[in-house]
């Protein structure tokens, strides 16, 4: 049986994807096979930094559509979130899958793993999608599909231990170790961890494996994450992207946090300003404002009945 060749992007459609990324000329590179470890370590920060500012994580799909369908194929993908222009983005499985196949594309040499997320202290099923990229003789992990405490640059897979500095003030921490739950001692894992301020505990956000996931993983994934009406992207509208800022505008220094019921800008760790919704009109608002979303009539009539609609009038 034959393998079915990995999709990747054109140069014009990598071009498309530059523009979204809002790279200037002189920061793209097409080619990474030529570059340094260092180098191309930098462009893989540079790139996933980008992302997290101008593709946002959400779920709108959901709730702002009658079929309420996700795709994860990578023409799809690039449709919604490239070509169409309306400032889309997608959960964990559309964000990575895209990225993923763009990075591949340019010579990255990756593949994809799955996630377990800690919520409330209980471990989900595979139900989060990370990639994995060799530099070198190094390997790390990038994740643009998380939201606000999911890595903001690649990390090391180092079994000694790796600890970066997230969004001031929070660090972001990489062990590999057992996890709790296993009954056998022995089994180790990738544990991605957080302290959200300086001298705080370490709080679990989710565990990963280097074993390759398939495509078909990630379809029964995606099932369950967009129909189970057990899963919170189904109840409830997220959305969330990064804030440049410092001195040169080159920093990530915040959020734009969507919840349900309002819309928050969190700058180094403090609300800066909050935007409260009693209507719906007033969420789509903020949504076109601050994400550039818009949804046609068709759209905008789809979330009713559903439990995340506002119904205040």
């Amino acid at each position: 049986m034959s393998a079915v060749p990995r999709p990747t992007y054109s140069k014009p459609r990598i071009t498309q994807y530059f523009s979204r990324l809002k790279l200037t000329e002189e920061q793209r590179i097409y080619d990474v096979a030529g570059l340094k470890p260092e180098d191309a370590l930098r462009y893989l920060t540079h790139l996933q930094q980008h992302h997290l500012v101008e593709i946002p994580f959400e779920n709108l799909t959901l709730h702002y559509s009658h079929h309420r369908q996700i795709s994860i194929h990578p023409e799809e993908l690039f449709k919604k979130i490239i070509a169409d222009g309306n400032g889309r983005g997608g959960y964990c499985m559309e964000n990575n899958t895209l990225f993923g196949t763009l990075l591949y594309s340019l010579g990255f040499q990756i593949y994809s793993a799955g996630a377990r997320v800690m919520d409330g202290g209980v471990w989900s099923g595979w139900g989060h999608m990370v990639n994995l990229i060799t530099i070198g003789s190094d390997k790390y992990f990038v994740d643009v599909g998380f939201g606000g405490n999911g890595p903001i640059s690649p990390m090391k897979l180092d079994k000694s231990g790796t600890t970066q500095q997230h969004i001031q003030p929070a660090t972001a921490r990489l062990q590999w170790r057992n996890i709790p739950g296993n009954t056998d001692e022995n089994q180790r894992l990738w544990v991605y961890e957080i302290q959200i301020t300086g001298g705080g505990e370490f709080q679990i956000i989710y565990c990963f494996t280097e074993l390759e996931f398939i495509l078909q993983d990630y379809k029964m994934m995606n099932f369950y994450s967009s129909n189970s009406p057990r899963t919170f992207f189904t109840q409830v509208i997220v959305g969330e992207k990064k804030v440049w800022g410092g001195a040169k505008d080159d920093e990530l220094v915040g959020n734009l946090i969507l919840g349900n019921n309002n819309l928050k800008l969190r700058i180094n760790g403090k609300t800066e300003k909050e935007i409260p919704f009693k209507t719906e009109q007033e969420r789509l608002d903020a949504i076109k404002e601050h994400f550039g979303i818009a949804f046609g009539p068709t759209e905008k009539e789809s979330i009713q009945g559903l439990t995340s609609e506002i119904t205040g009038t």
